[in-house]
């Protein structure tokens, strides 16, 4: 009869407190024998009364070894396990218990062979089978997957298969094989078994939270969402809730992923991590008050934490207090003095008050400090920051209107291949046509379209350019071999609702607009599809429609600055409702305050209310920005013309018919270009009376 857990156990105690005084159970002598025994291979009669004696002494050794962290005590437990089960060969649980030492002390092979020793001893303990399985999941995820023979991953998932063939409502052993099959990268086995585990049980919480983080590791982050939720009703683990945090934060559901940690903190208030994780996900719904309390808590408890400093000057840079945000991103950076999201949060702050020059010698010193002489040492981490960097330098170049420096920049990020070469091309093309230069992002974008087939950044970007140049039809048809029925189907869907657009084909882009909706999953998602069927509405005149969509838009995220913007412009050109107007645009500026766009925006409300002073003080400050934006111009000189600065409104109208006339065909706005060329008309009829009406 096997020798059974409860049995060693209930005289261990006893054991030990004889050992306790050195008052050894067996002589000395008798001990040495056996183990010289052992070691020559000389065989010994059973007797359990002596394997109870090894055990309890390896136990006792085991004990020891571990609480004075000495090798050398690990090692004699092991001995003596081995001898106890030389006088009990037979015993599953001796094997197991030896097989659980070795894998203590890092002997993965050793403790396999003696487990799968058990099993083939005991074929039917499934006690044994299970452990067995244990052991190898512990094996293969234990940061030594490379390693592992694919055979050895097989004779794991084997042993569980057994199991479940000889018991197919053992809910835990599906458990086991699932996480094996995850281990050996077999997601959509392990989604199979997980899914059999939950309709076995299906208020297991064990099983739904296994197959949610299932859905976590393969990006099904909306199925994980799902599972998540129930299983965190009343879930006391703040362990779940901070994955379905993190699932949410994948979705761009910031709001949704605060809630979630904050319950998580309220569980484990100490735990500074889920407190920071908090504080951004406030930041990133935009609570920046909420966002402000969490990180300075952590300040109060760790005034040397350097990245609560971070997050303070990231949130003062968006509430605009900028004397305040450059306070604690000093602070952060006198405790953290090489960390580059420090430095490069200073060349945000830098750009966001307009110090555009400053803004690019600190991220150039950046780059210089962290340069390596050979670009293919570059780790990919390095390669990708580095690629981060020279983007955002090429950007403030263009912001200044440099476009030679732009394209030089962006041609730095080429040799680093990969990702960073593919942005550049992107951005190159770009650069190209927001210079006017269109014959050379054509010729740019075909190179770069042939040099990257796969790249459907660049494919949309080309038929962008060829849909501006009125080749629509070849911009559709460069887009459509995209569409592979997959999620990444939406992004080519956005594309093609635009080409339609510019071609005033406003029916198809309303139909493309439909198919990215039903891809789309995020509530942001969302609000962008609200926010581009505005725009189609109000480029066919029906405003009332527009309004309705840029509302809803405005109900998904109240703070959306482009739809606040576009709404606010929309009545100011009507002429109606200009307090409201103002109002929109004023906060769509409160969020993005240098943008050209939104000035001008504003500048128009006001010209719309005849506030000239105002007008003209914002329409001036688009115009720095925006210098070649043919609607800006044409608004400016609408300013100048009313306070009766004709040569002034006859210049900023040509310098509007000439940006309209530089644009690409679909990009004209042929109506508008007409009124132009009236008020051009118009002025210089006027001057020219007042030159006669002057005259001697």
């Amino acid at each position: 009869m096997q020798l059974q857990r409860l049995g060693y156990l209930a005289c261990l105690w006893t054991l030990l407190s004889g050992l306790a005084v050195a008052q050894a159970p067996e002589p000395a002598e008798d001990s040495a024998s056996q183990a010289t025994a052992s070691v020559s291979g000389q065989p010994v009669e059973p007797d359990k009364a002596r394997a109870y004696y090894h055990y309890s002494l390896g136990h006792f050794y085991q004990e020891r070894g571990a609480l004075f962290q000495r090798a050398d005590m690990l090692n004699q437990a092991i001995e003596e396990l081995k001898l106890a089960l030389q006088y009990d060969p037979d015993s599953t649980f001796l094997s197991l218990e030896l097989a659980d030492l070795y894998a203590a002390t890092g002997r993965w092979r050793n403790a396999l062979r003696e487990a799968e020793n058990a099993v083939q001893r005991n074929p039917q303990d499934s006690e044994a089978r299970k452990f067995l399985g244990r052991l190898y999941l512990r094996f293969l995820t234990g940061g030594r997957s490379r390693r592992v023979p694919a055979e050895m991953r097989q004779r794991a998932v084997q042993q569980f298969e057994e199991i479940l063939e000889r018991d197919p409502a053992d809910v835990g052993s599906y458990l086991v094989l699932a996480q094996l099959y995850r281990a050996m990268g077999e997601s959509a086995k392990a989604e199979e078994i997980l899914k059999k585990a939950v309709a076995l049980q299906p208020d297991s919480p064990d099983a739904a939270t296994n197959l949610a983080l299932l859905y976590v590791d393969v990006g099904d982050y909306r199925a994980a969402i799902e599972l998540l939720e129930n299983v965190t009703v009343d879930s006391s683990d703040p362990r779940l809730l901070t994955n379905l945090a993190y699932s949410y934060e994948q979705v761009r559901d910031y709001g949704a992923a605060a809630g979630a940690y904050s319950r998580a903190l309220e569980l484990e208030p100490n735990n500074v991590a889920y407190r920071k994780a908090l504080g951004q996900s406030y930041i990133r719904s935009q609570q920046y008050d909420k966002a402000l309390d969490q990180f300075q808590i952590v300040i109060r408890a760790d005034p040397q934490d350097g990245e609560a400093y971070l997050r303070l000057g990231q949130v003062y840079r968006f509430q605009h207090r900028y004397e305040l945000a450059r306070q604690n991103l000093d602070k952060a950076l006198e405790l953290f003095p090489d960390n580059l999201d420090v430095q490069y949060n200073r060349a945000l702050l830098a750009e966001a008050e307009g110090k555009i020059a400053e803004a690019i010698d600190i991220i150039e010193t950046i780059l210089e400090s962290t340069s390596k002489a050979d670009a293919s040492t570059y780790t990919l981490q390095e390669a990708a920051n580095r690629g981060i960097f020279l983007e955002k330098i090429g950007f403030l170049h263009r912001t200044q209107g440099d476009f030679t420096a732009a394209e030089e920049t962006f041609r730095r990020m080429l040799a680093l291949g990969g990702d960073s070469a593919i942005r550049a091309e992107v951005r190159l093309i770009e650069t190209y046509q927001e210079n006017r230069e269109y014959d050379r992002a054509l010729e740019a974008s075909e190179k770069a379209v042939q040099a990257y087939p796969e790249s459907r950044g660049l494919a949309t970007e080309r038929a962008s350019l060829l849909a501006s140049m009125g080749e629509v039809s070849a911009a559709v048809a460069l887009l459509q071999p995209f569409l592979d029925n997959t999620p990444r189907d939406r992004g080519i869907w956005l594309a093609l609702s635009q080409i339609h657009l510019r071609a005033k084909q406003f029916e198809q882009a309303r139909q493309a607009v439909e198919k990215a909706k039903g891809l789309s999953d995020s509530e942001e998602e969302f609000e962008y599809i609200h926010f581009l069927n505005g725009s189609i509405w109000e480029r066919e005149g029906q405003h009332g429609r527009a309004e309705e969509a840029f509302r809803k838009a405005l109900e998904i995220n109240p703070n959306s600055a482009m739809a606040l913007n576009y709404l606010g412009y929309m009545l100011a050109d009507l002429g109606i409702r200009l307090k409201e107007s103002v109002n929109y645009i004023q906060r769509a500026l409160q969020m993005e305050p240098n943008s050209g766009a939104y000035l001008d925006s504003l500048g128009w409300a006001y010209y719309r209310q005849e506030r000239w002073d105002l007008a003209e003080q914002y329409l001036q400050r688009a115009v720095q920005y925006l210098p070649s934006d043919p609607t800006i111009r044409d608004h400016m000189g609408d300013i100048y013309y009313k306070t009766g600065r004709i040569r002034e409104a006859q210049m900023e109208w040509e310098a509007a018919r000439g940006e309209w006339n530089r644009l690409p065909k679909n990009d004209v706005d042929e109506e508008e270009l007409a009124q132009v060329e009236k008020k051009i008309k118009n002025a210089l009829v006027k001057l020219a009376q007042e030159n006669k009406d002057s005259s001697p």
